[in-house]
């Protein structure tokens, strides 16, 4: 009877181990060698500048392909009930979702809106990248939005996207 239930015990724990999700392949960390001409390079604070307080700007620079974290913030001072705050971010003739801050917030008081977007560029040129911002009874921060990018790890997927199966 022994080596019956050994058998079994045997059987189950193959059993078991087979129906264990294979783990995900790591995510690659480095571009794919197709595209072995281009690189991820960081966005120093060198390629940004303030532009005026409606806009900052980064510049990607050419033959760059990657991912890229893209923040935003902007600074105003309310100046009556009801000031609202909006970021915009634009790559080229690209835009990121505009975002907008309604949350009331005390009249002369500074409050500071973030916004931020995960881009994925492929460029034989040199991008520009913006942020776009608005307020709307507040007064901005003289020293204008800001803005930084950051190298994101590549994902190795270049799109997804939701499809309804037809019934």
């Amino acid at each position: 009877m022994r080596p019956l239930a050994l058998a079994l015990a045997t059987s189950l724990a193959a059993a078991s181990a087979a129906a264990q999700p294979t783990p995900a392949p790591p995510v690659p960390l480095t571009l794919p060698r197709a595209y072995a001409e281009y690189s991820q390079p960081d966005i120093t604070p060198g390629l940004c500048k303030v532009v005026n307080p409606n806009l900052a700007q980064c510049t990607i620079p050419a033959m760059t392909a990657g991912r890229y974290l893209v923040e935003t913030s902007g600074t105003s001072t309310a100046t009556a009930d009801g000031a609202v705050q909006q970021l915009t971010i634009q790559i080229n003739n690209t835009s990121c979702q505009t975002a907008t801050n309604k949350n009331p917030w005390p009249v002369n008081k500074p409050r500071t809106f973030k916004f931020a977007c995960v881009v994925t560029v492929l460029t034989d040129r040199p991008l520009t990248v913006g942020v776009l911002y608005a307020d709307s009874k507040a007064n901005k921060d003289p020293k204008g939005p800001t803005i930084t990018l950051r190298r994101l790890p590549w994902e190795g997927v270049l799109g997804a996207q939701p499809v309804v199966p037809q019934q």
